[in-house]
């Protein structure tokens, strides 16, 4: 096997599930330079000019952004609330939700979700709520219940009860209801992958995950399960005593302390990676369409400071196909990636797919409303004509010189932990590089510019949800409808004690020199 190259990059967040930001490219190709607004024109003129300041503003914020941890921290008393000033933020929320949220309806039709039910079950939640903390996971559990995998609550009170600030040196996997130890920090260590999980701290291992799925949110529900494992690994505890099951009767018992999580979000992310397998087959790991953040919020999160952002990246991908080439199948691992800049997306396209004869990413369309157009980059829709507050805008892709296209066979790897801008990516994939083989298993089906878009008057928690609607290019919802895997893969626990990877495995046998088709044109 030949040398791995490899690109370091960092993460910017320590928390599980990233949400995404990216910002919309395209609109200035399609509607060109904004003109002055004290120009006189006719009215034709005078709405152009309204789209045009929309889409100005537009340009120059993320399309996703994190729902639940932004840079202002939550005042530091824990307020008690009285059971009116509950009721009252309860009403405020689902008010706001049935107005302003751009999934209400869809989610109502395609997945049942009930609003006024989700409200009657918080208000009967509250007979026992005791203290700010209990409110908070109330609503929590409410926003959780709309399978608005981008949907969040920031709490407006500060609590020690409410921080997780170690995480267990293992991960987890859910395999026929039951859940094992994935892979573990230390190999010398008690524990070994495909030991089932039986109790932590004398809690029994699947109530702990039933009630982290109750807040966990997603918009599939494999991808609320996949959160609430991660979410499971976060804890205040610093010591554990596990009780484990190895193989049908070995009963194992150990104490592990968990690992602390840093305080400032400064630890290294996955690196970007490729490499040669045999056979000439190709691998390449992109963990996430993430920017460097730093960079992005140095450069005022402006369009330009994104693609500086963006640099890194750009050149590792450059550098991986200068190197895979001439392979004549490639494997593109996209299993965890939970999104990042659209930006990369289209930038990865233009290697896959024939971007000229599908120019168009996917259309998206704002849901306007009173609440939304108070956020300063929406402020354009109160004076932007009827027909441009509701209508599906194309949003084309950027090309970038020095690109030479990969002429091989292409296997994606994707599970429900691929998510967000790589739903969008894998979506654009499926139609303009329909020979393209997915294997694995359904993708976390998530695309919709979340926005903290209500502040609850009496508690002060910050509610985010979808403001917008994202379409794929056969003008499907890419929201909860997960692409299906051309080869599906489950897992099992001989998997996990022998450490193989079925996935990679499935993608390889179906791309044996027997069974290559010709190159893609």
């Amino acid at each position: 096997m030949a040398t791995e190259f490899v690109f370091s990059g960092r993460r910017f967040s320590p928390d599980p599930g990233p949400i995404p930001a990216f910002t919309l490219t395209g609109f200035v190709r399609r509607f060109g330079t904004q003109r002055s607004p004290t120009t006189t024109r006719g009215p034709k003129h005078a709405r152009g000019r309204a789209l045009r300041a929309l889409l100005g503003a537009l340009l120059s914020f993320p399309l996703w952004v994190s729902p639940v941890h932004g840079d202002d921290a939550p005042p530091t008393a824990a307020p008690k609330y009285t059971r009116s000033e509950m009721e009252a933020d309860l009403e405020h929320l689902t008010v706001r939700l049935k107005r302003a949220w751009a999934y209400a309806e869809d989610k109502r039709t395609w997945l049942g979700v009930d609003l006024d039910a989700l409200h009657a079950t918080s208000r009967r939640q509250i007979d026992t709520v005791t203290n700010a903390d209990g409110f908070y996971r109330v609503v929590r559990e409410y926003i959780a219940g709309l399978m608005d995998g981008h949907a969040g609550v920031r709490p407006g009170h500060a609590s020690p009860a409410l921080l997780t600030p170690r995480r267990w040196p293992f991960e987890l996997i859910r395999l026929g209801g039951h859940i094992y130890v994935r892979s573990v920090e230390d190999r010398e260590g008690p524990l070994q992958p495909g030991d089932e999980l039986l109790s932590v701290n004398g809690i029994p291992i699947g109530e702990r995950f039933a009630a982290m799925l109750t807040h966990s949110p997603g918009s599939t529900t494999a991808g609320r399960e996949r959160r609430a494992l991660d979410a499971l690994r976060r804890s205040s505890e610093s010591q554990l005593h596990i009780v484990a099951l190895r193989g049908s009767d070995s009963r194992v018992q150990c104490e592990l302390p968990t690992r602390t999580v840093p305080a400032a979000p400064v630890e290294a992310a996955e690196s970007i990676r490729w490499r040669r397998l045999e056979d000439g087959v190709g691998y390449l790991r992109l963990p996430s369409f993430a920017q460097d953040m730093k960079v992005w919020e140095d450069g005022g999160r402006s369009p330009t400071a994104l693609q500086a952002a963006l640099q890194g990246k750009k050149t590792a991908l450059r550098e991986a196909f200068t190197a895979l080439q001439d392979t004549h199948a490639l494997v593109l691992d996209l299993r965890g990636n939970g999104g990042g800049s659209d930006a990369l997306g289209h930038f990865l396209a233009l290697f896959l797919c024939d971007t000229a004869a599908h120019p168009v990413y996917y259309s998206l369309a704002t849901h306007v409303s009173e609440d939304l157009v108070v956020l300063p980059e929406f402020a354009s829709y109160q004076t932007a004509p009827e027909s441009a507050r509701h209508r599906r805008i194309p949003i084309q892709l950027r090309h970038e010189p020095g690109i030479q296209p990969y002429r091989g066979k292409l296997a994606v790897l994707m599970d429900e932990g691929s998510f967000s801008a790589c739903d969008c990516f894998l979506n654009y994939l499926a139609v303009a590089a329909p020979q393209t083989i997915f294997v694995g298993r359904p993708n976390g089906a998530g695309a919709g510019a979340p926005r903290p878009l209500v502040t609850l008057p009496h508690s002060r928690m910050v509610v985010t949800f979808c403001v917008m609607q994202v379409w794929n290019l056969n003008g499907q919802l890419i929201e909860s409808r997960p692409l299906k895997p051309t080869f599906p893969v489950e897992w099992t626990v001989e998997d996990l004690r022998r450490g193989r990877d079925p996935d990679l495995e499935a993608a390889l046998r179906t791309l044996a020199p027997s069974k290559l088709q010709p190159p893609r044109e």
